[in-house]
């Protein structure tokens, strides 16, 4: 709910200052007469921007695209009813110390049997690391499914 409450709080601020600023012509200010127009350049369009029809098609220098991340869902289901449980979920390990890097999403539950979530991702993560009560040596280095989810059950 803190997540959602900042966004909120996020949006509003910027469209409050939109208002307070006022959407303003491209030279600055106000056109004081409804017909007059800015002369067009000729600039001849880049034939690589027409044949795209959507920005996924675009490719740009360097192999960027506009499809760099996924969200990812993912479900944790227990087999019994869990008093107090922190799940901590990362997006990778790091290869020197075998460590779960890059904390996305740190959640605390009480009496609960299931645990879901939605995270945003780079698209070329293929798993995540998900840690259960603090303990790393029991880490879980789940696969992102063909359909960007997770599912895993704890016993």
């Amino acid at each position: 709910m803190g997540n959602l409450s900042r966004l909120i709080i996020q949006g509003s601020t910027v469209l409050m200052m939109m208002v307070l600023m006022g959407c303003s012509e491209q030279g600055g200010s106000p056109s004081s007469s409804g017909s007059s127009s800015a002369p067009t350049p000729d600039v001849e369009p880049d034939p690589i921007l027409q044949s795209a029809s959507t920005f996924d098609e675009l490719v740009i220098e360097d192999g960027f695209t506009f499809d760099m991340q996924r969200t990812v869902s993912i479900d944790i289901s227990f087999s019994q009813k869990q008093g107090f449980t922190e799940i901590s979920i990362f997006s990778a390990t790091d290869p020197d110390t075998n460590m779960p890097i890059n904390l996305l999403e740190k959640a605390e539950l009480y009496n609960a049997v299931k645990f879901s979530t939605s995270l945003p991702v780079p698209s070329y993560t293929e798993s995540m690391v998900v840690v259960i009560n603090g303990d790393s040596y029991a880490e879980l280095e789940l696969p992102i499914d063909d359909t960007n989810h997770i599912l895993y059950l704890v016993e």
